[in-house]
């Protein structure tokens, strides 16, 4: 007769019967990460997300023919379909960074410190650290890409506690995308300041810079009032703040270019490159130009490699429309295109437009004396 396992088969006696205590297991659901529980609403309403935006790509084709004509001539080696693929991505991305974001305004000061430290990686920590370490000033720039509060939050986690990070951008009142910026920063309750761009924001940023400070700059904003200059950018001039360059070069600052990558699921990375650096001419102006056409070499280069992340792509084929060419094609070509766009400088330039005239006719004399012979 074969021996009977022990509690196989016949009743069950209780543990007083036997007198054993017997081992209690958890049943598998109630075996979670309860610290984590927060983060499930979201993770739900992200593949909710996806799979409605998946839906909707399949109607929305005027949508997606505008997004192809406005990088058609940014991008011309995507054919149509990886254009329509950079589309659905670049609206998956978008839809990400606005949930994650209103997500991130329900932590309190525990859960955000926890969600950045588990979810937020740093490529180039050494050269952080070594930046919080030392007491000459930072400036991180980073252009609206990817999950850039993500990107800021992980900063100031890194080196709040060393150095303060100042946030330089415009208030909700001019930039509405703005709005709950502020609040956010501050939750994890160290190493944050605000500085509102305002009559007072650029003595305030220089005072931050010389305490040995850090300062957050976001340049890619094209709608610019004030002091502004016009680098390479996609092969056109375009218009980019002065600020960045002349904080930098004012306070001897370190200048970062970082970016915010996302990953799968809450993971981003924050990517920061090496400090950049310039030849110094001994001229103010032409070293805020020289480096801030090298900040936008850097912003540029990384569009290119990862373009569904730049907030601002949709529009990027209409801001270089109108701009000059950094390589015409002909004196012709960027005579025109100059013409084109004047309207833009005549009230900086009241007597632009008769400078033009004087400049179109010598060069169709200039032309017209050069022409080959007929025969």
């Amino acid at each position: 007769m074969a021996a009977r396992r022990p509690g196989a088969g016949g009743p069950r006696r209780s543990a007083r019967a036997t007198g054993r205590v017997e081992r209690f297991t958890i049943p598998y659901p109630a075996r979670i990460n309860m610290s984590t529980l927060h983060e499930w609403p979201l993770q739900w309403r992200l593949r909710l997300a996806q799979a409605q935006l998946k839906l909707s790509l399949l109607t929305d084709d005027e949508g997606q023919r505008q997004f192809e004509h406005a990088i058609a001539s940014v991008f011309p080696a995507l054919s149509a379909s990886e254009r329509r693929q950079l589309y659905g991505r670049h609206r998956r991305s978008m839809r990400a960074f606005h949930l994650i974001q209103s997500h991130l305004t329900q932590f309190d000061a525990a859960q955000l410190e926890d969600f950045i430290t588990r979810h937020v990686q740093v490529e180039g920590e050494s050269c952080l650290e070594q930046l919080r370490d030392n007491d000459k000033p930072i400036i991180f720039v980073t252009p609206h890409y990817g999950t850039f509060q993500l990107g800021c939050l992980k900063v100031i986690q890194q080196i709040g506690r060393r150095k303060t990070v100042n946030a330089f951008y415009n208030p909700p009142s001019v930039n509405q995308s703005s709005a709950g910026f502020e609040e956010l920063f501050q939750r994890l309750g160290y190493g944050f300041n605000t500085l509102f761009n305002d009559d007072s924001a650029v003595l305030r940023a220089l005072r931050v810079l010389r305490r040995g400070e850090a300062l957050t700059m976001m340049p890619d904003v094209f709608d610019i009032s004030g002091h502004a200059l016009y680098v390479p950018f996609f092969g056109r001039l375009v218009p980019a703040m002065a600020g960045t360059a002349l904080f930098a070069l004012k306070s001897e600052a370190t200048v970062v270019v970082g970016y915010s990558c996302p990953g799968q699921g809450l993971d981003s990375t924050v990517r920061l490159g090496a400090p950049l650096t310039i030849q110094r001419s001994g001229n103010l102006e032409t070293d805020i130009a020289t480096l801030t056409a090298a900040i936008f070499r850097d912003i540029e280069a990384q569009i290119r490699r990862a373009p569904e992340h730049w907030m601002y792509l949709p529009s990027l084929g209409e801001l270089l429309q109108t701009r000059l060419p950094v390589t015409p094609a002909t004196a012709q070509d960027w005579l025109a295109r100059l013409q084109v766009a004047a309207p833009i400088f005549n009230a900086a330039v009241p007597e632009l437009p008769q400078l033009l005239q004087t400049l179109a006719s010598h060069t169709d004399h200039t032309l017209t004396r050069n022409a080959p012979c007929a025969n």
